[in-house]
C-alpha cells in the first residue's frame, strides 16, 4: 500500500470517527429525537454529504454507537473475569465492571440502554433489535457461565444460571438508572455502595452456607 493511499484510508476513518464521536455526544445532550444529522455533521465540522459516505441514516449511526458500546462492556467483563478466589467473588467483580462502564463510559451507556429512543423511534428497525438481543444474549452468557461453575463447584445452590443473570443484570440496571434520575442523592448513600449492598444481599441468598 502506498503513502498516498494510506493517508487518504487513514482520512476516511478519521472522519468517520469524528462523526461517531459528535453523535455520541449530541445524543446524549439532546436524545435521539432532537439530534439531526446537520446537526453532527456540523459539530464534525464536515459537510452533510460527507455523512452519508458512512451512513445510511440517524438510525446507523446510533446502531454503531451501539456495537462500539457493547464491544466496550464485553472487554470489561471479560477483563472482570480473571482469577479470583470464588465464582462470589467473580459475580461481584462483573458487578463493578459494569459499573465502570456506567462510570467511564456514560454516553455508550446511555446507547446501549437505548435511553433516547421511544419505542416507536427503536423497534421500527427490526435488524437494530435483533442485532442487540443478540448481543445482549451474549452478556448474559459471562454472568451465567460463573453462576453454572458456582452450582458446579458447589458454591452456589441450586438456581436457573440464566434466570438469575438476568435478574442481577436487571437489579444492578435499577440502581443506575436511579442515579441517572437523581434518585439516590437524598439517600445519602453513593451509587457504589449501593451496588455494593445489592450484591451482598444477592450472593448471601446464592452462596451455600458452609458446614
Amino acid at each position: 500500500m502506498n503513502k498516498q493511499r494510506a493517508r487518504t484510508i487513514d482520512e476516511k476513518e478519521y472522519r468517520k470517527e469524528q462523526l461517531k464521536k459528535a453523535a455520541l455526544q449530541l445524543f446524549a445532550q439532546n436524545g435521539f429525537r432532537n439530534t439531526t444529522v446537520a446537526m453532527i455533521t456540523q459539530k464534525a465540522n464536515l459537510s452533510p454529504a460527507a455523512f452519508y459516505l458512512y451512513f445510511k441514516n440517524k438510525v446507523t449511526i446510533y446502531r454503531t454507537l451501539n456495537k462500539d458500546g457493547i464491544n466496550i462492556l464485553e472487554g470489561l467483563l471479560c477483563q472482570a473475569l480473571e482469577k479470583h478466589k470464588s465464582c462470589a467473588a467473580t459475580l461481584l467483580a462483573l458487578a463493578r465492571a459494569y459499573y465502570s462502564f456506567f462510570k467511564d463510559y456514560r454516553d455508550y451507556f446511555y446507547i446501549t440502554e437505548i435511553l433516547h429512543l421511544g419505542n416507536d423511534e427503536f423497534f421500527y428497525d427490526a435488524t437494530m433489535v435483533k442485532e442487540l438481543e443478540e448481543r445482549t444474549i451474549q452478556l448474559l452468557q459471562i454472568v451465567t457461565d460463573v453462576i453454572k461453575e458456582g452450582i458446579k463447584k458447589n458454591e452456589f445452590k441450586k438456581v436457573n444460571p440464566f434466570k438469575t443473570a438476568v435478574s442481577l443484570w436487571g437489579m444492578i440496571d435499577g440502581v443506575l438508572i436511579l442515579e441517572i434520575k437523581k434518585s439516590t442523592g437524598f439517600t445519602g448513600f453513593h451509587v457504589e455502595a449501593l451496588i455494593n449492598q445489592m450484591m451482598e444481599l444477592v450472593l448471601k441468598g446464592l452462596v451455600r452456607a458452609k458446614r
